[in-house]
């Protein structure tokens, strides 16, 4: 399918985002820094809940996966790797790479090859298949990273997002790139002119007027429901393929062990069975249009 969408699931738990993560998401050892947290694990549970949702609408997905959180529990990732689904690479430990508020690396490339090679390797060894792609931590890219991407081998990576809101990215603009899949130019995150080994999935917008609001789904799922989701991922499927994803967390009934220093409380307002019937809604939205990225793949490089 020339113009699907891709699904994916980001396996990681509620430390491990952007206002924890300075905490948890350590460069080193998570399972140590949550020792002073009583039972902290809130999305794995919900890593079957969302296989359920995708077995009953017959989807296969890519599943990112926080390397270390795999290596903690090895059962849930073969779990997702025997039902047929993709398994790709979120970071070893869901540390961002390079600070938002400067834009400088946290991170050399050497010792990002160094981490995310030994991410990709748990997560191969584990799934017993190979991993091709990649989603950075927070969505928190640069085009270092991406070079550096392509020099371990990787075929893809879904982070770019075009949107009025926020900027992740360490480039003021994000020149000649919407939500088409892209060759990125060398050292950047702009569309290049040049075919190279690595291709860019960024995520789809919801465009009103000149806003372009981001609907790739995750956070803005949970706050703005699944009018807005499925409205840009429509408007996107017409430019080309395109990405749906959402956390297994999102889904959690369970209160969330936040920690007094934490900044955004109502980040977690919305979640629960309320975020599950609206991923099915995204899901059902989607039936017969949907793949995973490695289905795609092929398919996309030779159209570029």
């Amino acid at each position: 399918m020339a113009h699907a969408v891709i699904v994916s699931v980001d396996v990681e738990d509620w430390y491990h985002g952007p206002t924890s993560a300075a905490r948890f998401g350590t460069r080193s050892d998570v399972a140590q820094a949550l020792a002073s947290v009583p039972q902290p694990e809130r999305g794995l549970p919900y890593l079957d809940t969302a296989l359920e949702l995708l077995a009953e609408r017959q989807m296969r997905a890519t599943f990112f996966w926080v390397a270390e959180y795999a290596r903690r529990f090895p059962e849930a990732l073969r779990r997702c790797a025997a039902a047929g689904h993709e398994i790709a690479c979120h970071g070893l430990t869901h540390f961002p790479k390079f600070d938002p508020a400067t834009r400088q690396p946290n991170f050399t490339p050497a010792e990002f090859k160094v981490r995310t090679s030994d991410a990709r390797k748990i997560l191969e060894d584990l799934a017993g298949q190979r991993v091709s792609g990649y989603r950075a931590p927070n969505a928190y890219i640069a085009g270092w990273m991406l070079d550096a991407l392509e020099e371990l081998g990787f075929a893809y990576d879904s982070s770019v997002t075009v949107n009025s809101i926020y900027n992740k990215t360490d480039e003021p603009q994000l020149t000649g790139v919407d939500t088409r899949p892209y060759f990125p130019a060398r050292g950047s995150l702009r569309r290049g002119e040049i075919k190279r080994g690595l291709i860019e999935f960024p995520w789809p917008y919801f465009q009103i007027g000149g806003l372009k609001i981001q609907s790739a789904g995750g956070p803005y799922l949970r706050f703005f429901g699944s009018n807005l989701v499925l409205g840009g991922l429509r408007q996107s499927l017409r430019r080309g393929p395109t990405v749906f994803y959402f956390h297994s967390v999102d889904m959690c009934r369970e209160n969330i062990p936040l920690p007094f220093s934490w900044k955004r409380p109502l980040l977690w307002w919305f979640k629960g069975d309320l975020v599950r019937r609206r991923i099915a809604r995204v899901l059902d939205g989607l039936r017969g249009r949907t793949a995973a990225f490695d289905e795609v793949l092929n398919t996309v490089r030779k159209t570029l």
